[in-house]
């Protein structure tokens, strides 16, 4: 049995606000915290600046917010998705840095499952977030079962439309995860489709004198959800002599799937 633990609980006697505006807040405060202590070269997060920072106080206040929370105030699937990556991405870093996590998340007995944003009275965890708002309850080879099961008033909060991009848009707190960003909905796609980029650009190996392709390991976990993994990562590998090759011997290519580290992206030292 896993001890939820809960991240935003709110006084009884405060309220909670619109969530529209409440998901620019979020962003807004998301933002200021990358920009004061993300490496730009690697994405890895100073958590032991952040915990002391002015900044991060606030944005975990914003949170508090989120219980007044109404599905039908996000309009648009692109204003669900920036709101769900930005949450996901802000329980991950509040995570790390509430529970003290030194080396890796996996100090944490299931830590992804225990983790949880309260969002409109319902209770979201880190899998809730992933694999049944984001991935819209579709299983996987990690997931195998739907996360909400039929009549889960969190099937409500499903988001309006999937996009595969979305994976590598979330930070889990390991130095192989992509690395952390704020999303926002006027940009949802421009933002998207540099962060599959960037991704395919730093972890995709291709190997051609041994005929072979070297991925993350979210290809493999995900395989079903980008309809052709080759062809995903075709269209989004930089133009050049290197995908001329891939998309010319992608029938015979052999693929492997790199370990994943899932030691802390800690770009501080720790003590």
């Amino acid at each position: 049995m896993i001890e939820p633990t809960l991240l935003n609980a709110r006084a009884a006697s405060r309220r909670g606000l619109p969530l529209a505006p409440l998901a620019v807040e979020l962003r807004t405060r998301l933002q200021a915290i990358i920009a004061a202590h993300a490496d730009p070269a690697t994405g890895s997060l100073d958590y032991r600046a952040i915990r002391a920072a002015a900044d991060f106080g606030a944005f975990v206040e914003v949170t508090r917010g989120l219980a007044g929370g109404r599905p039908d105030e996000l309009k648009t699937p692109e204003e669900q998705i920036a709101f769900w990556l930005n949450l996901y991405n802000a329980l991950t870093l509040h995570a790390i840095i509430a529970l003290d996590i030194k080396n890796g998340v996996g100090e944490v007995d299931e830590f992804f499952r225990r983790v949880r944003y309260d969002v409109g009275g319902d209770h979201f965890s880190l899998v809730d977030i992933e694999h049944g708002v984001l991935r819209q309850n579709r299983p996987s080879r990690n997931q195998p079962e739907v996360t909400f099961p039929p009549r889960d008033r969190r099937l409500r909060w499903l988001i309006g439309r999937f996009d595969p991009r979305v994976h590598f848009a979330l930070m889990c707190g390991a130095r192989s995860c992509p690395p952390i960003r704020a999303y926002a909905a006027a940009r949802l796609d421009a933002q998207l489709d540099q962060a599959a980029r960037g991704f395919v650009r730093s972890d995709v190996e291709v190997d051609r004198r041994r005929g072979r392709v070297t991925l993350s390991r979210i290809f493999y976990w995900y395989e079903d959800d980008f309809s052709g993994m080759l062809d995903f990562v075709l269209r989004h590998l930089d133009p050049g002599p290197t995908r001329d090759w891939l998309a010319a011997h992608r029938a015979g290519v052999r693929v492997r799937y790199r370990t994943y580290d899932w030691g802390l992206n800690d770009a501080g030292i720790r003590a």
